[in-house]
């Protein structure tokens, strides 16, 4: 008799969860109580991007006489981006459906609860030999702001709006609020950032960080460092007129303030601390690098687990928990190779080691760059801003790690990432013929940089 699998979230974990467990021939179920696809497909990664997308046509447009091409003025018909990106979602969520449609997955709609060995749902038990947890996060509430006033927005209630706001107050300057903050400014909103900490995006480096922070300047974003929202003053009508007082008593006025200061995982009040796993104060569920939890049934996965909060992470882990659950090919996670992107203007993206954690984990850091603006191909896309930077450890010339800013950056940082699991050295990388005009040479430029042999840069 097959294993009977319950995968609790219908996510971009629980998803993959879902059908590669019924590749190994296990009985599937899969427990969801909104919308196939979770956070990634319905209210995050995808509609994000297809919003970004036109942001960034429009930014191209407005540049079209640069390449000598006379369009005139564009103009923002703001409900048809939020229709596309709608139609968008739907499509994608139609084909998680049907995937799982054609694998035999049993789809139950509803609240799950673990109970036993069982996963309940309206009061009709599943039974599960595994179960794998995959319930994600949701955005975090500020307390003392009244969340469900009209004028407060989450990074879900943002992708409902009707209306594009003449201005927004982007409280915390993480990658959501850079990434909105991004995409509002390219739309002709006038935005301003508060973030706590004495820089926006943390997780980059003060270069990087600096960098992208000058780039939003330009597009007349203001950036509040150092900053808190003490308190929202006046929450305004539906059209506008939020005052929000800052803790140096700085009052700012906009239509509409959104909260993005982090999400926080669904994992309490669901069975599974009675079931005997372990959940941290902050509601993370506590794993070992197996995705097991203390009970030797239940797998954990994705944003609920803790560790970077990404959807190709929790894909990874999904395949992974269900081949380890079904003593398939079972080996630990490696979390150390994981690329980070962040959707910008232009784009960001990492993996590893940055020069400051390289540095902060005991090794001596060599370090190659190459900057955009001596890409013939960025310049001819009208992109020079940014730059390619790969880390290595000095003593064996290994890459630690790299980051990238600028045009095509969430595509190239693959490349650093396959040598990386590799273990290709800093030489290695750079010896490896790139075509030429591309962006991605500066990959290849950056690391014979480092080496001291690239032709123009060294």
């Amino acid at each position: 008799m097959s294993q009977r699998v319950v995968v609790l979230g219908g996510g971009p974990g629980g998803d993959v969860a879902a059908l590669r467990a019924a590749q190994l021939g296990a009985q599937v179920t899969m427990v969801e109580r909104a919308e196939l696809g979770g956070t990634c497909l319905n209210w995050g990664c995808i509609p994000t991007k297809s919003l970004l997308a036109g942001a960034d046509l429009l930014r191209r447009m407005r540049h079209a006489a640069d390449f000598g091409i006379e369009i005139g003025q564009p103009t923002i018909n703001f409900p048809r981006m939020m229709a596309r990106k709608e139609e968008i979602v739907v499509r994608q969520r139609n084909g998680v459906e049907a995937a799982i449609k054609r694998k035999k997955v049993a789809l139950v709609r509803g609240q799950g609860t673990v109970d036993g060995d069982a996963v309940v749902v309206e009061g009709v038990p599943y039974p599960y030999d595994v179960l794998v947890v995959a319930v994600g996060t949701e955005p975090a509430s500020l307390p003392g702001i009244n969340m469900t006033h009209p004028n407060v927005l989450t990074s879900t209630g943002v992708l409902r709006l009707a209306e594009l706001p003449r201005s927004l107050i982007v409280l915390g300057g993480g990658v959501i609020g850079a990434e909105y903050a991004s995409l509002f400014s390219a739309l002709g909103t006038k935005v301003t950032i508060v973030e706590i900490l004495p820089r926006m995006l943390a997780v980059l480096d003060q270069r990087a960080a600096s960098f992208f922070e000058k780039v939003l300047e330009k597009e007349g974003v203001v950036i509040k460092t150092g900053r808190k929202l003490d308190a929202v003053t006046e929450y305004g009508t539906k059209t506008g007129g939020l005052q929000a007082r800052l803790d140096d008593g700085t009052t700012l006025v906009a239509d509409k303030l959104l909260i993005s200061i982090g999400r926080t995982p669904q994992t309490r009040g669901i069975g599974l601390e009675a079931a005997g796993v372990g959940i941290t104060d902050r509601g993370f569920i506590e794993i070992d690098a197996y995705l097991r939890t203390a009970n030797p049934k239940i797998y954990a996965i994705g944003d609920c687990a803790g560790g970077l909060q990404l959807a190709h992470k929790a894909s990874a882990e999904g395949h992974r928990a269900v081949e380890n659950a079904l003593g398939v090919h079972a080996m630990p996670m490696d979390w150390s190779v994981i690329p980070s992107c962040i959707y910008t203007h232009p784009e960001i993206a990492s993996v590893g080691l940055n020069a400051e954690t390289a540095k902060a984990a005991g090794y001596t850091v060599k370090s190659g760059q190459a900057r955009f603006v001596g890409s013939g191909k960025a310049l001819g896309e009208g992109e020079p801003d940014g730059y390619a930077q790969i880390i290595a450890d000095a003593a064996t010339d290994r890459i630690l790690g790299a980051t990238i800013i600028g045009i095509h950056a969430v595509e190239m940082i693959h490349e650093i990432a396959v040598a990386m699991a590799d273990a290709l050295t800093m030489d290695e990388l750079g010896s490896i013929i790139h075509a030429h005009p591309t962006v991605s040479e500066m990959v290849m430029d950056a690391a014979q940089a480092g080496e001291g042999v690239a032709p123009y840069l060294s």
